[in-house]
């Protein structure tokens, strides 16, 4: 559900050249009784997509890669089509900075997207580790947060917090992988700053600077080397600072069409940190401290948005990511000392993307999207602690404008990768493991406040 607030609303939901025909004031709006419940709602859900995301550390962003749905709220009723264009809502100070020089008043929006992950791994007659299957189903939220801030009729300011790129599986401590991991997660909260200039009637340009706060915690089974012990263990954990660049620019040009690209810069973290060995034997209490580096890859983002007439309105979306630059973080223990593996032969992954807006009546909306993100890996280079394919998404979503004032909304998006092979893990030392994850998909559910 989402909730958009303005001060002067035209007779329709939709906010492309409405947003710059906004004549309100600057200033905090006098509220009523319905408005200051909204505004509580706001903060409940903010607040508690906070709490939710922070006790959940193990349970984040499913899968490393970037996450539309937790970009921005809105985007999970579009599967992320035409994301660079819409610039209807303060989502936009991440996906487009360009698109906030179209609003003309101040604006925030809280969201919360609620998110189920179902992974379940089924091994083969070559794995020669015993334990169970380790299927990992999953319930946990993100939490969003953007304001807009007009300086002038053409400089803007805006600021986004959120957590959009990650990944985080735990498969338990008996699982017939548990000796590559048993529980990890690669957590990078993002607070971005921004700012955007529209140039002329037609251009405008824009850059953020990301703050991030990178987590990693990798756990994992080890083979005792004491004779007669039972499964060791191993964990490491650690934080890094990086700052990520976003850029963005917006073409509109005529009434009702728009074309945005936005261009998310390369950002190197690097973790440092001992290892911490339980029950696995001397020759590991002098493991020197390790440097885990990974890359949080640059990607661009093109779309376009054009309304047909007071009904409809298209989208469509082009991206393309450079995840052969993305270093897997990963342990490996084959040897006496540990090491790490940052070659994982990835690939580049591509973005195509459709979407609709349909205008029922002047205070409903429906929207619709699909899109397809071409697979990082295939079975000969996947990781079995890492669980990816070519994704396809479906979406849905609703707004509502309640009042001249006040709109609500929601998105349903489905992502199904399906069954993702994974060849062979392990080594001769502690056992192989092989199979399949079984109809891997994951479902978005998206709340969302702006006023």
């Amino acid at each position: 559900m989402s909730v958009t607030i303005k001060q002067k609303a035209h007779n329709l939901l939709r906010l492309p050249e409405e947003v710059n025909e906004c004549n309100r004031q600057l200033g905090l709006p006098i509220l009523g009784d319905v408005e200051m419940k909204l505004r509580n709602l706001a903060l409940w859900i903010l607040i508690s997509g906070i709490i939710m995301t922070g006790i959940c550390t193990s349970l984040a962003q499913a899968g490393g890669l970037y996450i539309y749905e937790l970009g921005n709220p809105s985007d999970t009723g579009y599967a992320g089509a035409g994301l660079a264009a819409r610039a209807e809502d303060a989502g936009t100070v991440f996906t487009n900075p360009a698109g906030m020089t179209r609003f003309k008043e101040s604006t925030f929006q809280a969201g919360l997207t609620p998110l189920y992950i179902h992974a379940p791994f089924n091994p083969d007659e070559n794995t020669t580790v015993e334990g169970s299957d380790g299927d990992t189903n999953l319930f946990f939220a993100g939490a969003n947060f953007a304001y807009i801030h007009p300086v002038s009729d053409n400089f803007k300011l805006g600021v986004s917090l959120g957590n959009y790129f990650g990944l985080a599986l735990d498969w338990g401590d008996h699982w017939v992988g548990r000796f590559k991991s048993t529980n990890v997660a690669l957590l990078a909260p993002q607070l971005q700053p921004t700012a955007a200039y529209k140039v002329n009637d037609w251009l405008s340009i824009g850059a953020g600077a990301g703050l991030t706060l990178g987590y990693l915690k990798d756990e994992a089974k080890v083979k005792s080397r004491i004779p007669g012990k039972g499964d060791g263990s191993f964990e490491f954990s650690d934080t890094d600072f990086a700052v990520q660049g976003n850029f963005g620019i917006m073409f509109e040009p005529s009434e009702g069409t728009r074309i945005g690209v936005r261009y998310l810069m390369e950002t190197d973290l690097d973790f440092e940190e001992n290892i911490d060995f339980s029950n696995v034997g001397p020759i590991f209490d002098r493991v020197p401290e390790l440097n885990l580096g990974m890359k949080m890859p640059q990607s661009i983002m093109a779309g376009v948005y054009h309304r047909i007439n007071d009904q409809w309105a298209i989208l469509g979306s082009v991206g393309w990511e450079e995840w052969s630059r993305f270093g897997r973080v990963n342990v490996d223990l084959t040897g006496t000392e540990p090491s790490t593996t940052i070659d994982a032969g990835f690939d580049d992954t591509w973005h195509i993307g459709v979407g609709a807006e349909y205008q029922c009546n002047p205070k409903l909306m429906l929207t619709a999207g699909f899109s397809y993100d071409s697979s990082m890996m295939d079975s000969d280079t996947r990781p079995i602690n890492l669980p990816l394919g070519d994704m396809y998404r479906y979406a849905a979503g609703v707004k509502y404008r309640k009042s001249n004032d006040v709109t609500l909304g929601g998105g349903l998006s489905f992502l199904w990768m399906g069954d993702l092979e994974v060849k062979q893990a392990g080594n001769a030392k502690e056992g192989f493991v092989s199979g399949q994850y079984d109809n891997l998909c994951l479902t978005f559910l998206s709340f969302y406040v702006q006023w």
